[in-house]
């Protein structure tokens, strides 16, 4: 098993014998993270690790890279922090072609091109993760994506005002990848799977 690691990046000081308080900071959230990673790369189950930095989505089992998809750019709305460790809520829903006469598509076995190309991921605890292809690949699912991402956090918004606490909906980061990228993603992603978020040290 190859050793993870996460790392920070420290702004310079000019003073190599100083440690800033926001580098300080980024030393403590790299910590915390590698500990995550050492932890779920000591299990059997495959697990994901989202470089914003580099943008890449790694899928990793046993801290071992598997398969690794391009980000063409990310957004997040939202100011709080989001580096830390969450897991799949639900998978995205299979497209799967319309029923004929005589013929049951359920039947069928599903492959990556059943997959949706846009969709949005609800990871435990409160973050969306809502991807799309960009808008030049598909510019209809680019601004269903974005349709989609206002409405949930509108209905989220109404839902935690009625309750008093507006201010606790949860960030959604938004990844535009390329359609095929999407669909890949979607067809690997099961009920559960973690998904590491940080700044990584990678190759």
């Amino acid at each position: 098993m190859s050793a993870p690691a996460l790392a920070a990046e420290p702004s310079s000081t000019g003073n190599p014998g100083r440690v800033e308080p926001n580098d300080l900071e980024s030393l403590r959230e790299a910590n915390r993270l590698l500990e995550e990673e050492i932890k779920l790369a000591s299990r059997p189950q495959l697990y994901m690790l989202l470089d914003l930095g580099e943008k890449v989505l790694l899928v990793k089992g046993r801290g071992v890279e598997l398969h690794r998809f391009a980000i063409d750019a990310w957004c997040l709305s939202g100011e709080k922090s989001i580096a830390g460790l969450y897991r799949l809520h639900a998978r995205p829903i299979v497209s799967r072609p319309k029923a004929v006469p005589g013929h049951d598509p359920s039947l069928e076995p599903i492959n990556v091109q059943d997959m949706p190309a846009e969709y949005m991921l609800v990871y435990d605890p409160g973050l969306f993760l809502a991807v799309a292809p960009t808008l030049r690949a598909q510019p209809w699912l680019w601004a269903r994506s974005l349709l989609r991402e206002w409405w949930t956090r509108l209905g989220m918004w109404i839902r935690f005002a009625a309750e008093g606490d507006p201010l606790s909906v949860a960030p959604t980061l938004r990844l535009t990848v390329s359609p095929d990228a999407a669909r890949s993603l979607a067809w690997t992603v099961t009920d559960g799977m973690p998904l590491l978020v940080g700044k990584t040290a990678l190759p």
